[in-house]
């Protein structure tokens, strides 16, 4: 009798405590990481030893525009090797990422700095890394600049085997935006990679 009282007080222990206090695999942990410009560390491969990444901006004189560019390269014992993102539109062998802003605030918001058209997050999710790049897609009637337009959006995942980013997905997002960076919100990170 005591054994039963014990199983069941371990079983309610198990089933409703231990999920409360985020023990529970529904509770997966998330980081997200904004990659600032020049060099980043985090470990894309899940070997417990960082990579690396690579940002560097450029911005042309005339009409306030920004670039940035992003390498990633995976830690060696000895060297590191680049890490090939697959191309969205089957043209060319690997994609080359960049992301674009503008400086001035979307609309007629002044306040902001610049207006970010795309926007890069690289995200630990369920044990996998994923790269998200999202980039507005405006119609021809629209200002990309100061409209608000719905976002292209393409989750890239890291294949350990073939050591790249390859395409898991892509979508468009039905509600419009300003800025990447409202649409890269942890709510809408964790529904586009499910």
């Amino acid at each position: 009798m005591r054994r039963l009282k014990i199983f069941w007080i371990l079983l309610v222990f198990i089933l409703f405590v231990l999920p409360k206090q985020g023990y529970s695999e529904e509770k997966d942990s998330i980081t997200i990481v904004e990659i600032k410009n020049g060099i980043n560390y985090f470990d894309i491969n899940n070997d417990g030893i960082k990579d690396l990444i690579i940002s560097a901006d450029f911005l042309t004189p005339i009409g306030g525009n920004i670039y940035t560019a992003y390498s990633f390269y995976r830690k060696g014992e000895t060297h590191f090797s680049y890490i090939p993102i697959e191309v969205v539109d089957g043209k060319g062998a690997e994609a080359n990422i960049y992301t674009y802003a503008k400086v001035g605030g979307c609309g007629y918001d002044m306040s902001k700095e610049e207006t970010n058209i795309s926007g890069l997050r690289l995200i630990k999710f369920k044990n996998s890394v994923y790269l998200m790049y999202a980039k507005k897609n405006c119609d021809e009637n629209s200002n990309i600049f100061i409209d608000k337009c719905p976002f292209s959006v393409v989750v890239y995942k890291y294949d350990n085997e073939d050591q790249t980013f390859v395409i898991k997905k892509k979508l468009q997002t039905k509600e419009k935006y300003c800025d990447a960076n409202e649409v890269l919100k942890k709510a809408n990170i964790v529904k586009f990679i499910k």
